[in-house]
C-alpha cells in the first residue's frame, strides 16, 4: 500500500513537471500515433534532455525505437523506465518480448551474493521506498516513546524500542540496497554486433562476437573501452561507442 502511494505521488510529480512541456509531448506522441517514430524519437529525446523524465517517457522511446527496428535502444529504454520504476508492468512486458528478438541466447551463470540479492530486491522494492518507510517508522517510534515515558506505560515503551530497531534495520537494508544498484553498471548492445576483445586494444585476441540488445556488466572503463562481463560470466573489452548505459 504504501508503496503503491509513493508511486501515485512520483507519477502526480512527474506528470506536473511535463505539463510545462505539454505541446512537445503532444507533439510526440502525434508523431508516433501517425507512424512517425524518428520525428517522435526526437521529441522524446528533447524532453529527457529538459531535465523532465518518467517511466512512461523512457517507455514510449522504448516503443519508438521497437517500432522503427533498433531493438537495442528499445532494450536499453526498457531498462531505463523500470530503473526509475521497477514495477513498470508495461515496460517489464515489453521488455521480455524484446528480448526474444536477440540473437544472443547466453546461457546465464547464477550469481550468489549478498549485492545480487539486494539488486534483485530493488525489482520489488525500491532503496527510496525503503529508506522512507524506515525513516518513518524511526520518527513514529521515537514519538511513541516519548509519550510512553511520559505517561509511564512500560508496554508501549517496549514496542516503541521494537519498532525503532526494525526502523534503523529497514534504513541500514535500503543503504546498502542504494550502494549495491549505483555500484552495478550495466550497458546495452546498440550496434548489430560488436567484437569482444582480451584487451582494450582492436589488435589483441577476439574473444567473441556480441550482438544488439544484449545486457552486459561494465567493469571498468579505460579510455574508449569498456571491460564488460557477459551473462555467461565471459570477460572481455568493448569499444564504448557499441554500448550504452542504463
Amino acid at each position: 500500500m504504501i508503496k503503491k502511494l509513493f508511486i501515485f505521488l512520483f507519477t502526480l510529480l512527474a506528470g506536473i513537471n511535463l505539463s510545462a512541456n505539454e505541446p512537445l509531448l503532444d507533439s510526440a506522441e502525434s508523431s508516433y500515433a501517425a507512424s512517425n517514430f524518428e520525428t517522435a524519437i526526437q521529441h522524446y529525446q528533447s524532453i529527457l534532455k529538459k531535465g523532465l523524465s518518467s517511466p512512461d517517457i523512457h517507455y514510449n522511446l522504448g516503443n519508438c525505437y521497437f517500432r522503427s527496428g533498433e531493438l537495442g535502444n528499445a532494450i536499453l529504454y526498457y531498462e531505463k523506465a523500470l530503473k526509475i520504476d521497477p514495477s513498470h508492468e508495461n515496460s517489464a512486458f515489453n521488455l521480455t518480448l524484446a528480448k526474444t528478438k536477440r540473437i544472443d541466447k547466453f546461457d546465464e551463470v547464477p550469481q550468489f551474493s549478498f549485492d545480487v540479492v539486494l539488486i534483485g530486491l530493488n525489482k520489488y522494492i525500491s532503496h527510496n521506498y525503503a529508506s522512507i518507510l524506515g525513516s518513518t517508522l524511526i520518527v513514529f517510534a521515537a514519538l511513541c516513546y516519548i509519550y510512553a515515558k511520559k505517561i509511564k506505560i512500560k508496554k508501549l515503551i517496549y514496542l516503541a524500542r521494537i519498532v525503532v530497531t526494525i526502523g534503523f534495520l529497514i534504513t541500514f537494508i535500503a543503504w546498502k540496497q542504494q550502494s549495491a544498484v549505483n555500484d552495478y553498471k550495466a550497458g546495452i548492445v546498440v550496434v548489430k554486433s560488436s567484437n569482444i576483445f582480451s584487451e582494450p586494444n582492436p589488435n589483441s585476441t577476439l574473444l567473441f562476437e556480441i550482438h544488439e540488445g544484449t545486457k552486459i556488466e561494465i567493469l571498468s572503463a579505460s579510455g574508449n573501452w569498456l571491460n564488460i562481463k557477459a551473462p555467461n560470466n565471459s570477460v572481455g573489452y568493448i569499444e564504448k561507442l557499441n554500448l550504452r548505459e542504463i
